[in-house]
Protein backbone atom coordinates (compact mmCIF):
# COMPACT_ATOMS: atom_id res chain seq x y z
CA UNK A 1 0.00 0.00 0.00
CA UNK A 2 1.33 3.43 -0.99
CA UNK A 3 1.85 6.22 1.50
CA UNK A 4 -0.23 9.36 1.23
CA UNK A 5 2.83 11.42 0.28
CA UNK A 6 3.60 9.05 -2.60
CA UNK A 7 0.01 9.32 -3.85
CA UNK A 8 0.20 13.10 -3.66
CA UNK A 9 3.47 13.16 -5.60
CA UNK A 10 2.00 10.96 -8.32
CA UNK A 11 -1.13 13.10 -8.56
CA UNK A 12 0.96 16.28 -8.60
CA UNK A 13 3.07 15.01 -11.50
CA UNK A 14 0.01 13.74 -13.38
CA UNK A 15 -1.90 17.06 -12.99
CA UNK A 16 0.67 19.89 -13.00
CA UNK A 17 -1.72 22.63 -14.23
CA UNK A 18 -4.30 21.96 -11.52
CA UNK A 19 -1.63 21.67 -8.84
CA UNK A 20 0.01 24.94 -9.92
CA UNK A 21 -3.36 26.72 -9.95
CA UNK A 22 -4.05 25.38 -6.45
CA UNK A 23 -0.69 26.65 -5.19
CA UNK A 24 -1.35 30.11 -6.69
CA UNK A 25 -4.84 30.28 -5.14
CA UNK A 26 -3.53 29.14 -1.75
CA UNK A 27 -0.77 31.78 -1.91
CA UNK A 28 -3.29 34.53 -2.71
CA UNK A 29 -5.55 33.43 0.14
CA UNK A 30 -2.61 33.49 2.55
CA UNK A 31 -1.45 36.90 1.27
CA UNK A 32 -4.86 38.63 1.46
CA UNK A 33 -5.73 36.84 4.67
CA UNK A 34 -2.57 38.10 6.33
CA UNK A 35 -3.33 41.68 5.20
CA UNK A 36 -6.85 41.33 6.62
CA UNK A 37 -5.54 39.99 9.93
CA UNK A 38 -2.84 42.67 10.08
CA UNK A 39 -5.38 45.42 9.47
CA UNK A 40 -7.88 44.22 12.04
CA UNK A 41 -5.32 43.23 14.63
CA UNK A 42 -4.34 46.91 14.76
CA UNK A 43 -7.88 47.84 15.78
CA UNK A 44 -8.94 49.62 12.62
CA UNK A 45 -12.00 49.28 10.45
CA UNK A 46 -14.42 49.47 13.38
CA UNK A 47 -12.47 47.03 15.51
CA UNK A 48 -10.35 47.99 18.45
CA UNK A 49 -10.84 49.92 21.67
CA UNK A 50 -13.91 52.00 22.41
CA UNK A 51 -13.47 55.24 24.35
CA UNK A 52 -15.04 58.66 24.96
CA UNK A 53 -13.26 61.88 24.03
CA UNK A 54 -14.20 65.57 24.33
CA UNK A 55 -13.35 67.38 21.10
CA UNK A 56 -13.97 70.68 19.35
CA UNK A 57 -14.85 70.29 15.67
CA UNK A 58 -12.55 72.35 13.43
CA UNK A 59 -13.41 70.98 10.00
CA UNK A 60 -16.07 68.79 8.38
CA UNK A 61 -15.43 67.32 4.94
CA UNK A 62 -16.11 64.35 2.70
CA UNK A 63 -13.00 62.45 1.63
CA UNK A 64 -13.82 61.07 -1.81
CA UNK A 65 -11.66 58.20 -2.91
CA UNK A 66 -12.93 54.84 -4.11
CA UNK A 67 -15.88 55.58 -1.83
CA UNK A 68 -16.81 58.68 0.12
CA UNK A 69 -16.05 58.97 3.83
CA UNK A 70 -17.40 61.54 6.26
CA UNK A 71 -14.35 63.03 7.96
CA UNK A 72 -14.29 65.19 11.10
CA UNK A 73 -11.20 67.26 11.88
CA UNK A 74 -10.97 68.15 15.57
CA UNK A 75 -8.53 69.67 18.02
CA UNK A 76 -7.56 66.12 19.02
CA UNK A 77 -7.17 64.53 15.61
CA UNK A 78 -9.13 63.30 12.61
CA UNK A 79 -12.08 60.94 12.93
CA UNK A 80 -14.32 59.20 10.44
CA UNK A 81 -18.05 58.54 10.43
CA UNK A 82 -19.29 55.48 8.57
CA UNK A 83 -22.04 52.87 8.64
CA UNK A 84 -21.10 49.48 10.07
CA UNK A 85 -22.79 46.14 10.28
CA UNK A 86 -20.04 44.38 12.21
CA UNK A 87 -18.61 44.66 14.91
CA UNK A 88 -20.89 47.56 15.91
CA UNK A 89 -24.23 48.18 14.27
CA UNK A 90 -24.30 51.78 13.07
CA UNK A 91 -26.75 52.79 10.37
CA UNK A 92 -27.17 56.53 10.99
CA UNK A 93 -23.91 58.05 9.77
CA UNK A 94 -25.72 60.69 7.69
CA UNK A 95 -27.70 61.95 10.68
CA UNK A 96 -24.68 61.84 12.97
CA UNK A 97 -22.56 63.81 10.50
CA UNK A 98 -25.28 66.38 9.85
CA UNK A 99 -25.71 67.26 13.54
CA UNK A 100 -22.02 68.19 13.97
CA UNK A 101 -21.11 71.87 13.61
CA UNK A 102 -17.73 73.54 13.23
CA UNK A 103 -16.62 75.35 16.38
CA UNK A 104 -18.79 73.34 18.79
CA UNK A 105 -17.53 70.94 21.44
CA UNK A 106 -18.87 67.39 21.69
CA UNK A 107 -18.40 64.28 23.79
CA UNK A 108 -17.83 61.62 21.18
CA UNK A 109 -17.75 57.86 21.57
CA UNK A 110 -15.01 56.51 19.34
CA UNK A 111 -14.07 53.01 18.18
CA UNK A 112 -10.78 51.94 16.64
CA UNK A 113 -7.25 53.27 16.28
CA UNK A 114 -5.56 55.64 13.85
CA UNK A 115 -3.29 53.79 11.47
CA UNK A 116 -1.80 55.53 8.44
CA UNK A 117 0.92 53.91 6.38
CA UNK A 118 1.42 52.58 2.87
CA UNK A 119 -0.87 49.60 3.51
CA UNK A 120 -3.69 51.02 5.60
CA UNK A 121 -5.15 54.49 6.08
CA UNK A 122 -7.82 54.34 8.75
CA UNK A 123 -9.01 56.76 11.38
CA UNK A 124 -10.98 56.08 14.56
CA UNK A 125 -14.72 55.98 13.93
CA UNK A 126 -17.21 58.20 15.72
CA UNK A 127 -20.15 56.05 16.79
CA UNK A 128 -21.93 58.64 19.01
CA UNK A 129 -21.77 62.41 19.54
CA UNK A 130 -23.45 64.41 22.29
Amino acid sequence: MKKITERFEEWFYDHPAIATFGIIVASLIIMFGSVFLFKYSLGVGGFGPEYVNTVTVQRLYVDGGGSSHYMVGTDKGVYEISNFIYPVQIFNCDELYSKLEVGKTYNIKVKGNKVTNWLVQQYPYIIEAN
